[in-house]
């Protein structure tokens, strides 16, 4: 297993949104819908969060441990 990292960014309004920063184990890079899924089954968005993701990307350990 490899640790992939993401910031899931979640947008409401120009001005109410947020960012949430995931580190994920898995065999490989997880698509856009795959990470939405971790998040929700997670507990870490809810499903009124999750259908208003703006974006998710991939980031390094660094920008993830500045997130959190």
């Amino acid at each position: 297993m490899e640790k992939f990292y993401y910031d899931l960014h979640v947008f409401y309004s120009r001005n109410n949104g947020f960012s949430k920063p995931l580190m994920i184990e898995s065999e490989e890079e997880l698509a856009e819908d795959e990470v939405i899924d971790y998040a929700l089954k997670n507990n870490i968005i809810d499903s009124e969060d999750a259908n208003q993701v703006d974006y998710v990307l991939t980031i390094d350990e660094n920008e993830y441990n500045q997130m959190i």
